[in-house]
Formats: structure tokens, sequence, C-alpha cells
């Protein structure tokens, strides 16, 4: 059973991240509730388990091109779904400053059960993000492995 429901997380409004600390990003409820994955003290919290997509999204500064700019899904005590860091200049110049990350795993309760977006930069000087975001869609969900 592949759904394709998508649930939106994202910041209500910019950012200010400041130099070389690591940040989470404050997300927001979505618009439209899911039965399967919630915003929680955790993070972004999968209630069922399943076979998601999640796309990340950073959206930095692009007229500011110093240093380096990381964005990650941090999972509690597992290797990240997502890890970049890119050169601000080079990410101006190919995206006009965004991070765009693509990735998919099992999720839920008895897995990988959530995940927060976290973000890092060495301008030397804070950056604002003006948006970021966490897009989840169903792949198959219930999981079954047949």
């Amino acid at each position: 059973m592949v759904t394709g429901d998508e649930v939106r997380f994202s910041t209500t409004g910019p950012t200010m991240v400041p130099n070389e600390e690591l940040t989470p990003m404050r997300l927001s409820q979505p618009d439209e509730p899911s039965s399967q994955v919630h915003l929680g003290e955790e993070g972004v919290v999968f209630d069922t388990e399943g076979w998601y997509e999640v796309r990340l999204r950073v959206e930095w500064n692009g007229t500011n091109t110093a240093g380096t700019r990381f964005s990650h899904t941090r999972i509690p005590d597992q290797e990240p779904l997502h890890s970049e860091a890119i050169d601000a200049g080079v990410l101006a110049r190919i995206s006009e400053g965004r991070q765009l990350l693509r990735g998919n795993n099992l999720f839920g309760p008895d897995r990988t059960t959530s995940l927060v977006l976290e973000v890092w930069q060495d301008s030397g000087q804070s950056l604002e993000v003006g948006h970021a975001e966490l897009v989840v869609r169903e792949l198959k969900v219930p999981w079954t492995a047949t």
C-alpha cells in the first residue's frame, strides 16, 4: 500500500542561527494532523511503523557566502537520515542558498522513533534561516515485510 500522504512540519518565521552553534530548528504542528506522525518534545515522532520518505529544506540567506552551511536530521542514538555540509558560496551558486535533501527509512515506535532538524554555520556572525521544514510522506504505512 503506497498512500503518498504528506505531513509538513515547518518553521513559522525566520530563525537566527548563531556562529558555530548547532541549532535545533523550532518546527510547528502541521495544519492537517496525521494519525501516523506528530510533533512532540523529541521532534517529529513516528506513531505508526512504516516506510516514510523525509524531505529536508533549509533556506539560508544566500547573500552571505562566508563559511560553511550544515543541516542534518538528528536521530537519537543513531546516524542522521540526512547530513550535508557545503561551502556557502557553492550553495548560493547552485541553489540560491537552499539545502534540499531527501531520504527514506523505516520509522516507528520499535524502530527509529523521531527526527530533529538541526543546522550549523561558521560565517563568523549570526545568520538567518528564512524557512526550514521536514516533509514526511508515507510510502508504505503500516509496514509489512512481505
